[in-house]
């Protein structure tokens, strides 16, 4: 199989709630600065369009977030590369915005582009091991084969979905495990953290969908040719029309297609990658001062120990106070004990 040029799909979306008060319904994880000043949709976006051979990059992400996504990639410097954009009117879950971005590149780009679905909330440090990562995944994909990449486990973690895998062959997807089976799973090598992202041919999944789900995979085709375009610029857009798309199941594309598909590739990555799924991951982002408080923003600390302070638009001051996080935004505020943030 040719490799056809490639296309970015960055999937953006969700509910806002894991990092509340940064984040909200209409203000989701993509967009909260991170301490660099620069959000992570942005970062995302300049990842995908710095990869060689870019035809264009593909947003699928509610109707809603349209142009504070667009502002994000004039500050990235979008000018440079064609964009399009699918708006869903809400979300259906990874697999009908998968299925409606393949068709959309079918459509653009031909059933030979090579798409690459990323999520638009995650970090990657290293930009060098993660282009090495998508150039093998590539190779693999001209074979056919739809690719998935996994990361080297660093800790224990029960909080992600895993998936064990033999070179460049990928085995199962595993669920979340318990504290003991994710020890074993660091300890084995054999299994690594699902980063939510697939590299294909176009022609490849369209083939898997319509082995497999037919219904769904017509469904989504019906749908997608209920829409509204417009184009502004460098951008073209298709609007998903609201009662039609309600008719698509909500359902991952790991359990519609990926857990199904056989011969599935596999890329391990090791490029400082993080979902940044809880104010600990945020933190983490900050170097600790001498009493191991991580400070955002403006801030005044006295007599405090193990704190986390990300400051909004004025000076926050705590005083002998310890392992507190304290989140301040123009509408809320925020202070809970470090172990207890995700209860919000």
């Amino acid at each position: 199989m040719s490799v056809g040029k490639l296309v970015p799909v960055i999937l953006s979306g969700g509910a806002g709630s894991r990092l509340w008060p940064l984040s909200r319904e209409l203000y989701p994880k993509p967009f909260i600065p991170l301490p660099d000043g620069e959000t992570l949709i942005r970062k995302t976006f300049q990842r995908a369009a710095a990869l060689p051979d870019v035809a264009r990059i593909v947003t699928v992400t509610n109707r809603e977030l349209t142009f504070l996504t667009a502002d994000e990639y004039e500050k990235a410097g979008g000018k440079a590369v064609a964009q399009s954009f699918v708006l869903e009117p809400f979300g259906r879950d990874t697999a009908a915005a998968v299925a409606v971005a393949c068709l959309q590149v079918e459509e653009m780009e031909g059933a030979d582009a090579t798409l690459l679905v990323m999520p638009a909330d995650h970090l990657i440090g290293d930009r060098d091991a993660f282009a090495e990562a998508i150039a093998r995944a590539r190779s693999i994909a001209a074979q056919g084969r739809i690719v998935v990449f996994g990361i080297r486990p660093d800790r224990p973690e029960t909080g992600f979905g895993y998936l064990e895998a033999d070179g460049d062959r990928l085995i199962r997807f595993v669920e979340k495990p318990d504290a003991v089976r994710a020890a074993e799973y660091v300890a084995g090598g054999r299994h690594f953290w699902n980063s939510g992202m697939f590299c294909f041919p176009a022609r490849t999944m369209l083939e898997a969908w319509s082995g497999m789900r037919r219904m769904f995979w017509r469904q989504c085709g019906r749908r997608l040719r209920h829409r509204a375009g417009w184009r502004s610029m460098q951008r073209w857009a298709v609007e998903l029309d609201r009662a039609a798309f309600a008719a698509v199941p909500a359902i991952s594309i790991d359990y519609a297609v990926m857990e199904k598909v056989e011969g599935a590739g596999f890329v391990p990555c090791s490029f400082g990658w993080s979902d940044i799924g809880s104010f600990s991951a945020m933190a983490e982002l900050v170097a600790p001062d001498a009493a191991g408080n991580r400070i955002a923003g403006d801030a005044l600390l006295h007599d405090v120990r193990g704190s986390f302070v990300h400051a909004g638009d004025r000076v926050v001051a705590l005083v002998g106070v310890s392992d507190l996080l304290v989140v301040d935004t123009p509408d809320a505020l925020l202070i809970a004990a470090g172990d207890r943030a995700q209860d919000v």
